[in-house]
């Protein structure tokens, strides 16, 4: 193995086997590691290309177990589990989903499962299964709200809030959305997030976090928002002020949450996450950051960011 290039994968399970054979038809050694290995060893003298999810944080340490890399390839749309200064200033080449517009519109899992998410959260699904589960059969506990004429408040009207937009139509609700990047005619432009949560019977966030994101849904925000509205996020964790929402909860002005991110998840440290702590006292779904991992999308995505890579670099 030392005479050839190796494409290391930390995060190997279930990976495109489309995408290994094709590793190896473009003259690449495929290795399926893991996070424990990196943690461990020292130094991976042949590895050119590594590749990850988002089980862990590439930083400038990891980055230096690998003193020939020469690109990080991620699957993904977001990026916050990358150093990307210490992947700039090494040179390195960093292949994501990022700006893969016409792709990413052939990818519908993140939005699909914002609605599952929502449609759980508002009929009380999860609990009310718990409540079978246990030997239970009382209707009356768990009585929801249709979504007919509900008012959706999306924040951010790019691709997965557009899909968004688009079920919620289907399902007769009043779509509004504030992004001050977007004008849709199909859908109520709110002037400003404070005017959207005042108005909205759900909110649900599609948003990438940079800086101006980073707790968007602060304790002021919440102040303003519609009592018992419903609060759905699937982007990032750090989007929300997770002890504001909380004390939303509490005060009663959100009647539920569902998210499939944390604030606390890129550190593996989920149990510090307020929301975490406080999803068996309130209305709160909690999904493993699962929103974009189908076997069908995953596979697809891990292909296309080799592509671009073989494209890039061998062509």
């Amino acid at each position: 193995m030392a005479n050839k290039k190796i494409v290391y994968n930390v995060e190997p399970l279930e990976y495109s086997e489309e995408a290994i054979s094709n590793w190896s038809k473009s003259g690449f050694t495929y290795v399926a590691g893991a996070w424990e290995e990196v943690l461990k060893k020292e130094k991976f003298e042949n590895v050119t290309v590594v590749i990850v999810r988002l089980r862990g944080f590439v930083n400038e340490e990891i980055l230096n177990k690998f003193p020939n890399i020469k690109c990080v390839i991620s699957a993904t749309t977001g990026q916050d589990h990358l150093d990307i200064n210490s992947i700039s200033q090494k040179k390195i080449q960093l292949i994501t989903l990022k700006g893969e517009d016409n792709f990413l519109k052939t990818i519908p899992s993140t939005a699909e499962h914002t609605w599952a998410l929502l449609l759980s959260l508002i009929r009380n699904i999860n609990d009310a299964s718990a409540h079978v589960r246990s030997g239970g059969w009382n209707r009356d506990n768990y009585k929801g709200f249709q979504l007919k004429n509900k008012k959706i408040g999306i924040i951010g009207l790019g691709r997965i809030g557009g899909m968004i937009a688009k079920y919620a139509k289907v399902f007769d609700m009043d779509v509004l959305y504030f992004d001050p990047y977007v004008q849709n005619n199909d859908y109520k432009r709110m002037d400003s997030l404070i005017s959207l949560v005042k108005e909205s019977d759900i909110i649900s966030i599609h948003v990438h976090l940079n800086s101006s994101t980073e707790e968007l849904i602060s304790k002021d925000i919440l102040h303003h928002v519609k009592k018992g509205a419903f609060l759905i996020n699937t982007s990032r964790g750090k989007i929300l002020d997770e002890v504001a929402v909380v004390e939303a909860l509490e005060d009663r002005r959100l009647s539920g949450v569902a998210v499939d991110v944390l604030s606390e998840e890129i550190n593996n440290n989920i149990t510090e996450s307020t929301l975490w702590k406080c999803q068996e006292h309130h209305n709160v779904i909690i999904t493993p950051h699962i929103a974009g991992a189908t076997y069908d999308a995953m596979w697809s995505c891990e292909e296309y960011v080799q592509n671009l890579y073989i494209k890039n670099n061998l062509n």
